[in-house]
């Protein structure tokens, strides 16, 4: 009774944390890179962005984006306002959508012990903490795409309405895909699981139940010029880092090779996989009757290997309801033999794999809470941009042109004639522009910025002198002040 009531008090605290973190969190460099896509989504009818002026003509007209995603957060932008909040608020719906379900399905046979285990984790879970209060598409993919499971298990296992079930399955995978292309995983999963379960005739209404709602990726592709340029936009991204491990041709085989990467990024990841690796030790031959729970997510791990062009950890947000199913059944069957001295795997006794499985949660827990009050303490208020914005530039700022970082466009968008991020100065420089004094400020005059806004990790990024430079006086650029750690150039003399 005493450790229920401690799960129950610290499941108040961890939810009191997470509420005290919404209020002025932190942006993301995501909440502004992604959420300019919204912002003209809802302001101009198509996607483009203006902080990453320059690249791939995406300032005129950006076509590889989250798509179902976009028109989300457009519509949160026309109902509330463009703003960080309203931005953040999109995958906060997301987060509630998805518990609200996956209790509903583990409101079934779960003890009240599993039930709390189950809270804990997902309220600790530092992915989660993070980004279901960031303006990113993975919290609302794997909403989506846990519907798509949920309802591929009905058809599998009832037999009533089977054919709707799988159409609904097909749906949601297609859904998936359409909000980020890495939901492309829901559907490899449902149709292997499907051909593994010799359903071949719903395998094909699974298939084709996609179709509908992955086509609303398509949804600005106007004519054929629409699919060259997101080619173009695609392949000459500076964001696609392309391995040299191995050949073009099997390339696959480093993707593979590295996606454990993902896996062991950090003490809150290797925490969590340290977990699932001893649930699936001792509990595998259980596990096996979950049908079909381990194949699913075994199709999910590789076909995100593959597909995915990063291995960062914040993709394993797409498997992780997968992953908190897996843990959860270990507990719950160790739970209900955990007196036992039986042996349930090479000379591991329940009691002890209990035990085991008690102390790993406990780091998992301690490990992501660290992380949780790291994120909950980073604040943001974008009355600052205000307040430095007038300062250096005065209040009539709608024909200026501005480089600055990312989070200036909370709340500056519209107010400038455009807003170019700093970060689209690093996209460069991975694309293979050489950045020194004479060709940053010999850009900045060619690109017609009126105001620099530069931080420090910028000048040293560019090679910028801390002295005056001479390729500056003779661009015409003039350091005006530094307020907060960045330095602010005003161009003084005529563009050439």
């Amino acid at each position: 009774m005493k450790l229920l009531l401690m799960a129950k008090v610290l499941i108040g605290l961890l939810i009191a944390l997470y509420v005290y973190s919404l209020w002025h969190r932190a942006p993301d460099i995501d909440d502004a890179w992604i959420g300019e896509h919204a912002y003209w989504m809802a302001h101009n009818g198509y996607v483009k962005s203006e902080l990453m002026h320059g690249i791939t003509a995406q300032e005129i007209r950006h076509i590889v984006h989250h798509k179902a995603f976009t028109l989300t957060g457009a519509g949160f932008i026309l109902l509330f306002g463009f703003s960080l909040m309203s931005l953040k608020a999109v995958s906060l719906f997301w987060i509630l959508v998805f518990l609200m379900f996956f209790y509903t399905l583990m409101s079934n046979g779960f003890s009240k012990e599993t039930m709390l285990i189950s809270i804990l984790f997902w309220v600790s879970n530092a992915l989660v903490f993070q980004f279901s209060f960031v303006y990113r598409p993975e919290i609302m993919v794997m909403a989506i795409g846990f519907l798509s499971f949920a309802a591929l298990v009905r058809a599998l296992h009832n037999t009533q309405n089977q054919t709707g079930f799988t159409l609904l399955s097909g749906l949601m995978a297609g859904m998936a895909a359409a909000t980020h292309l890495n939901g492309l995983i829901y559907i490899a999963a449902g149709g292997v699981v499907l051909l593994a379960y010799r359903k071949l005739k719903f395998a094909v209404i699974f298939s084709l139940a996609v179709l509908p709602t992955f086509a609303i990726y398509f949804y600005d592709f106007i004519s054929v010029n629409d699919f060259h340029l997101w080619l173009y936009q695609i392949n000459q991204s500076p964001a696609l880092k392309k391995s040299t491990l191995f050949p073009s041709s099997l390339a696959f085989l480093a993707k593979i090779s590295r996606e454990h990467l993902r896996f062991f990024h950090s003490p809150k990841e290797i925490s969590l996989s340290l977990l699932l690796l001893f649930s699936l030790f001792v509990n595998f031959q259980n596990l096996k009757r979950q049908q079909p729970l381990l194949l699913y997510l075994l199709v999910l791990v590789i076909s995100l290997s593959l597909l995915s062009v990063h291995s960062t950890s914040k993709y394993i947000l797409l498997y992780l309801p997968f992953i908190a199913l897996v843990i959860l059944y270990t507990f719950s069957f160790l739970n209900t033999n955990r007196n036992s001295g039986d042996i349930i795997v090479r000379n591991l006794k329940y009691s002890t794999a209990f035990k085991i499985w008690m102390g790993l949660f406990v780091i998992y827990l301690g490990t992501n809470i660290a992380w949780n009050f790291h994120i909950a303490n980073q604040k943001f208020d974008p009355e600052e941009n205000k307040i430095l914005a007038e300062k250096y530039m005065g209040k009539s700022t709608s024909k200026l042109n501005v480089l600055a970082p990312m989070n200036f466009i909370f709340n500056e968008m519209g107010k400038f004639k455009r807003i170019q991020g700093d970060l689209s100065l690093s996209e460069m420089g991975k694309g293979g522009k050489q950045w020194n004094p004479d060709t940053f400020w010999n850009y900045a005059d060619s690109m017609k910025i009126d105001y620099l806004l530069l931080t420090k990790k910028y000048e040293l990024q560019l090679n910028l002198p801390e002295q005056d430079s001479a390729a500056r006086i003779r661009a015409g650029y003039r350091l005006e002040g530094i307020t907060d750690g960045i330095q602010v150039y005003k161009h003084v003399l005529p563009h050439r």
